[in-house]
């Protein structure tokens, strides 16, 4: 089967193929005691005499109520306190459901990154079985796409300091798999740039594939890939003039006519659209040994340039050229999915916490009650991503149909959760 968008793309293709539904996959509730059991690994900051609602049934409240349609901490406890009689099928709630206020303070008082990733990694092992089952094949390598994004919401006046900067994270998507499998969030006196090596030693890189934009093009980031054993395609800008400026002069039109005529170094696509049609030119070479500097980009292998052109319906032609350097040996299938897989996390995670989810009307000043919030809210969108062939919808969409029917929906969202479940909806649908 030829891979269309990953791994997530793989799965999604073949649901479709065998018109496999929600209401396909058989009743359990494998992952909602998983991610109860997770949560409760949280270190909770209060005084156990003290506790009145367990930690591990706030979180989990909070996810079931952002998949549910909620948005906002009040929202998340008016959906606990209309259907706690189904919570009580899944959670404890020794003492009913909590109120806002209780959801609100929880929530600015935990540091729940641990939890996020102990969540993410399980849907990131879902993906990879059943998309191995599905393809019959093993992992291929997998882009990740790192890039900031602002909760512009959450800016507010401070005493006398004045403005203090809104929630910025340095996020880390995974293209294949379909959502964010990791963020570093950025401390208020600083931006992304150091946040980048912070974040990529953290993960686990190994035959994966990073790439960025120009501003985290620093050689401390390509530093941090090369360390955790990954590749890196890195856009280069204007921010580093002289290297910027050679690497353009080295793509001259001799240079591309003869790139164009040997194997492995050139791709062209053409693709038609309602913009109009564009046409997509892929350059890489492994000739960087005149650039003087090369030995202070750890691992620099390859440069590459990408020449985009979009003819409009209007007759307009809107021509650009972007520039890359890359640790990849050339390979211009690799270099073009990387560059063109980058833009994945603007297009899938940031316009989706926006759009969907409505981060940036997220009010929530306490910084670490916003961060909280937005990485319970990535953890709703990675689902969502994984079960949105079983419903034809889009995001948005499954949020409100979940929201109508919270029970029946959210009983099949989460035994959809189960690699075992989805290949036996598959098994008995090609047999």
């Amino acid at each position: 089967m030829a891979r269309k968008s990953g791994k997530i793309g793989d799965i999604q293709e073949t649901l479709k193929d065998y018109n496999i539904g929600i209401k396909d996959i058989g009743n359990n509730d494998v992952f909602i005691h998983s991610l109860s059991k997770e949560a409760a690994k949280v270190p909770d900051y209060r005084h156990p005499s003290y506790v009145k609602h367990k930690l591990q049934d706030i979180l989990s409240i909070c996810i079931l109520g952002f998949l549910a349609d909620c948005n906002e901490w009040e929202e998340i406890a008016d959906f606990a306190r209309q259907k706690e009689k189904w919570l009580k099928k899944y959670l404890e709630l020794p003492n009913g459901v909590p109120s806002s206020d209780t959801i609100r303070i929880v929530a600015g008082n935990i540091d729940a990154a641990y939890f996020y990733q102990a969540v993410i990694q399980s849907m990131e092992a879902l993906v990879n079985d059943v998309q191995a089952a599905v393809t019959g094949q093993g992992n291929e390598v997998e882009i990740l796409s790192m890039d900031g994004k602002e909760s512009r919401g959450s800016k507010r006046i401070q005493g006398q300091n004045g403005a203090v900067k809104p929630l910025q994270a340095l996020n880390l998507y995974s293209s294949d798999c379909g959502f964010c499998i990791g963020q570093e969030f950025i401390k208020e006196k600083t931006n992304e740039i150091p946040a980048g090596p912070v974040l990529l030693g953290k993960m686990d890189l190994k035959g994966k594939i990073v790439t960025w934009d120009a501003l985290n093009t620093q050689k401390e980031t390509v530093e941090a890939v090369i360390r955790g054993k990954g590749d890196y395609v890195a856009a280069l800008k204007g921010n580093h003039h002289l290297f910027y400026k050679e690497v353009q002069e080295y793509f001259s039109e001799e240079t591309l006519e003869i790139l164009e005529k040997t194997t492995g170094n050139y791709k062209k696509t053409v693709e038609k659209g309602h913009g109009g049609i564009e046409t997509r030119e892929y350059y890489q070479t492994d000739e960087t040994g005149w650039y003087e500097d090369k030995k202070k980009w750890k691992g620099l292998a390859t440069f590459g340039m990408v020449k985009k052109k979009l003819e409009k319906p209007d007759g307009k032609t809107v021509e650009e050229k972007r520039y890359y350097i890359s640790s990849l040996p050339v390979d211009v299938e690799l270099f073009s999915k990387a560059a063109r897989g980058h833009w994945g996390v603007e297009n899938q995670l940031h316009w989706h916490l926006d759009f969907t989810f409505r981060d940036d009307y997220n009010t929530t000043a306490e910084k670490t009650c916003a961060k909280n919030m937005q990485m319970l809210k990535k953890i709703a969108l990675a689902i969502l991503r994984i079960v949105q062939a079983l419903y034809s919808q889009s995001l948005k969409r499954i949020r409100k149909t979940i929201a109508r029917d919270c029970e029946k929906e959210l009983e099949n969202i989460l035994s959809a959760l189960s690699a075992d479940a989805i290949k036996a909806a598959l098994y008995k649908a090609s047999n």
